[in-house]
């Protein structure tokens, strides 16, 4: 009788990627969490490409220059000091041209000319409009803001694919919210 555990929660991941983005420069940056201070090798195609460190407060990044446009498949293995893989994780990732990056950013440089501020994403695998919207607003339901800033690019709100770019309009107040008492 009473409430009874059937399956215990799932232990937290000793290994993530929340971010695979783009610097300034337009360079691949990657960013995510772990358990202690451990070794990283990251791989592209099961190519080695770089090493990172997870620091003591469990967050990672590491900058990865020079990737060329295309699709890879990025990896990353948590290393034990006798070099055994302790976790992996790895997920399909597309690097941008640099010129659908540089478009982007104009679209995002003519909106803010406009006073608009706006933000950029690069959809990565497992992605939804409504988990963005969640992130980005904190309402899930907001993803129709995202939906209607990105209607040239999204034909079916529920199936957005990895590489597209969509601009995050800036969250502004409902039109019909009651205007503060004075």
């Amino acid at each position: 009788s009473g409430i009874r555990v059937i399956q215990d929660t799932a232990p937290a991941a000793q290994l993530t990627i929340d971010a695979i983005s783009y610097d300034d420069a337009g360079e691949v940056a990657l960013s995510g969490r772990g358990l202690g201070e451990t070794t990283l090798r990251i791989y592209l195609d099961n190519t080695p490409v770089r090493t990172a460190v997870i620091r003591d407060n469990g967050q990672w990044r590491a900058p990865l220059p020079e990737v060329e446009s295309g699709v890879y498949t990025l990896r990353i293995d948590a290393v034990a000091p006798d070099g055994s893989v302790t976790t992996r994780v790895e997920t399909p990732f597309k690097r941008e041209s640099p010129e659908v990056l540089a478009a982007a950013e104009a679209k995002t440089e003519a909106a803010a000319a406009e006073g608009v501020v706006l933000t950029a994403v690069t959809i990565q695998p497992g992605n939804t409009l409504w988990g963005i919207a969640d992130r980005r607003y904190g309402d899930g339901f907001q993803y129709v803001k995202i939906f209607e800033a990105n209607r040239e690019f999204i034909k079916d709100p529920n199936l957005i694919y990895p590489g597209q770019i969509f601009t995050l309009p800036k969250d502004e107040p409902a039109a019909d919210a009651e205007a503060p008492a004075e």
